[in-house]
């Protein structure tokens, strides 16, 4: 590589994944994560290097998994079974679609990698996941991969000079990742995989990965990955109760106050680097940054040509191009910037149905499952996806790590969490069904008239 830097560190990286007590199948996820965040990278050798072997990465996990022993039956929440339902409902009809695609050859690939993703959730689910110590150790690993990409980009950032740049307020930081949205959307799945880590060892070593995690996503300035992430952890907080809460504004108000005391503010507040992420979010007229305008010409573009069946999974990139030679066909942006309206611009009415599915049982993992230990890092992850995913098209993006990141959480949090809320609230029916019982006996047998025996014996007890 032409980077020392780069190539030495992600040598070093994969050491702790070869470590003693990491299984084949984990080491070659952890392989085929850095693959998918090399294939992401805005260095070509990194890229050229990664990007047919991230799909054979994945390809050979599916094949492991189908090796594996098949798990103990056990009973799964409808919801599980509704989402990989629609998940396969999904991947199918964007394969499918190459049938009809403007660019054949460009979504035929693409939608068997789609299948791939989709058969890689559902052999998790069904062989290597139903054991809950298991699964939390796979997504630990993600979470170790994703959280050294992050020290890679700052110390490439620190190599190049891109990091001093960003701090003094003139760019913003991309790390080793092709664009600063895609660092900012890395950074906020790290964080909730990084608590729901801490939150399942209890072990504080596991939230350091979070730290480079969060410096940088404030560096790359990706409103949308700043907002989701922030939304995503009010919400478990407001799970949690009024309580978390309060705690954590009067300790903001504690640290704004020591600040304004210490005179730290002004100087703070002044650097240009505070006033252009600022204007981020305070100095432009439109805060979507033309997002608006885009999805707007998206529903044009879709509901004016193609309502039914869309222009083909993965052809969005070419529809500009193709415009060139087709006077009818008027495309009025270059990316849609939304994972859900892309998606009906590729596939149409056809996927509505399943992608309503896909967003319910998200919702319902979001909903249903108890905020508490691991659980609540990957609630916050699931809401920080589904938001990210209003402003990014990155829901099935396979060729990046975010969809297999965000699409295992949720298999994660419906697998176990709901099903085992449900058996609780069915087993909490029967005990309460149980004392009912019990009691109603209980009033009949003393309300129910003495037996001859027992009026004998009182008989006999008066006499003597």
């Amino acid at each position: 590589m032409n980077e020392p830097l780069i190539a030495g560190v992600t040598v070093l990286a994969l050491l702790p994944v070869v470590a003693r007590g990491v299984d084949g199948w984990r080491w070659l996820l952890a392989l085929t994560m850095t693959l998918l965040v090399c294939a992401s990278s805005n260095i070509a050798p990194l890229v050229d290097a990664s990007f047919h072997w991230r799909f054979v990465a994945v390809g050979a996990l599916v094949v492991w998994g189908l090796c594996l022993p098949s798990g103990t039956k056990t009973s799964t929440d409808p919801w599980t079974r509704v989402f990989l339902a629609a998940l396969w409902a999904i991947a199918g009809l964007a394969t499918l679609s190459a049938t009809w695609s403007v660019v054949p050859m460009e979504t035929l690939p693409r939608g068997c990698a789609l299948l791939l993703l989709a058969a890689l959730v559902h052999l998790v689910i069904r062989r290597r996941w139903p054991d809950r110590d298991v699964m939390m150790a796979d997504l630990r690993t993600i979470y170790v991969v994703l959280s050294l990409s992050t020290v890679v980009s700052l110390g490439y950032g620190i190599s190049d000079g891109t990091l001093g740049s960003t701090i003094s307020g003139s760019t913003r930081f991309e790390g080793v990742y092709s664009n600063p949205n895609m660092l900012g959307m890395v950074c906020a799945l790290t964080i909730p995989l990084g608590w729901a880590a801490y939150r399942r060892s209890g072990r504080r070593a596991d939230l350091l990965g979070t730290l480079p995690a969060a410096g940088l996503l404030v560096l790359s300035q990706s409103r949308t990955a700043l907002v989701a992430v922030l939304l995503g952890a009010l919400w478990v907080v407001l799970r949690h109760g009024l309580g978390p809460l309060l705690q954590l504004a009067a300790a903001a108000a504690g640290a704004l106050l020591a600040a304004y005391l210490f005179n730290l503010l002004p100087a703070v507040l002044g650097s240009s680097w505070i006033q252009q992420f600022a204007g981020r979010f305070t100095g432009q007229n439109d805060l979507s940054n033309g997002r608006t305008d885009m999805w707007q010409a998206t529903v044009d573009l879709w509901w004016q040509n193609r309502p039914a069946l869309g222009f083909g999974y993965a052809s969005r990139d070419d529809l500009s191009e193709i415009a060139q030679y087709d006077e009818l066909l008027d495309v009025g942006v270059g990316v849609v910037h939304n994972s859900y309206l892309q998606l009906l611009l590729e596939l149409g009415l056809a996927a509505a149905v399943p992608l309503v599915l896909l967003l319910l049982a998200a919702a319902n993992a979001a909903l249903r499952a108890p905020v508490r230990q691991a659980n609540s890092g990957l609630v916050w992850l699931i809401v920080t996806g589904l938001l990210i995913q209003v402003t990014e098209s990155a829901m099935f993006g396979t060729g990046q790590t975010y969809p297999y990141v965000f699409w295992l959480a949720v298999a994660a949090v419906l697998l176990h969490l709901p099903a085992d809320h449900a058996a609780h609230v069915r087993q909490l029916r029967a005990t309460r069904s149980r004392e009912a019982t019990g009691q109603r006996d209980l009033a009949r047998l003393r309300s129910a008239p003495p037996s001859r025996a027992t009026k004998a014996l009182t008989r006999s007890r008066q006499a003597r």
